[in-house]
């Protein structure tokens, strides 16, 4: 509430809504690789949130090769994608 800047209102948010932690970082990873995607959802929404958690990874202090998220994009396509992986 005594942000001054949104900057400022923004690195309150993450500090208090974030995890910094390993934990976080391996739960990220998981849901990174473990997921699936789906024919009933827009695909584009759900490649965006995948890239959205690498880029969490990222500021966790996490990275990942471009080429790695894209493997998981990959593996994670539902199977009327098949022809693409």
């Amino acid at each position: 509430m005594l942000a001054k800047t949104s900057a400022d209102a923004w690195d309150k948010l993450l500090s208090r809504y974030e995890g910094k932690g390993k934990q976080t970082i391996a739960t990220l990873i998981g849901e990174l690789f473990r997921g699936t995607l789906s024919d009933d959802d827009s695909l584009e929404t759900q490649l965006d949130a995948m890239q959205l958690k690498a880029r969490l990874l990222e500021q966790l202090g996490q990275s990942l090769d471009d080429s790695l998220v894209a493997i998981a994009m990959v593996t994670s396509l539902p199977a009327s994608y098949s022809t693409l992986r």
